[in-house]
């Protein structure tokens, strides 16, 4: 699927997203949705890639649940990264820049 195809949400501690990226990204607002149950408001966004962009990594997190998102250029478009396989400098660059999320992107990496 592609990265543009994906809505992230935000409500808080519980529902929330971090973006991680060898150039900058943007996060664009497109709505809020209200909770009725919580009375509280998600907020919805994408993510944009910037021009030089050639992956990004999403972390979601939804209560308990934490959820990676591997994107990689293709062309214009960024696909997720769920079986193929990434060629070894990539991971080298991804794991180097972000040292801390090593141990959640080894599945996403796995060649």
């Amino acid at each position: 699927m592609e990265l543009s195809n994906y809505k992230f949400y935000y409500g808080g501690q519980e529902m929330n997203f971090a973006v991680f990226s060898d150039d900058p990204c943007r996060a664009r607002y497109l709505e809020s949705i209200p909770l009725p149950i919580a009375q509280t408001r998600v907020d919805v966004y994408e993510i944009e890639p910037g021009d030089k962009t050639q992956w990004v990594v999403v972390k979601q997190k939804d209560g308990d649940k934490d959820k990676l998102k591997l994107f990689v250029r293709k062309g214009e478009k960024f696909l997720e990264n769920e079986t193929q396989s990434l060629p070894n400098e990539l991971k080298k660059k991804i794991l180097q820049r972000f040292p801390k999320l090593t141990n959640e992107l080894q599945p996403l990496l796995a060649a």
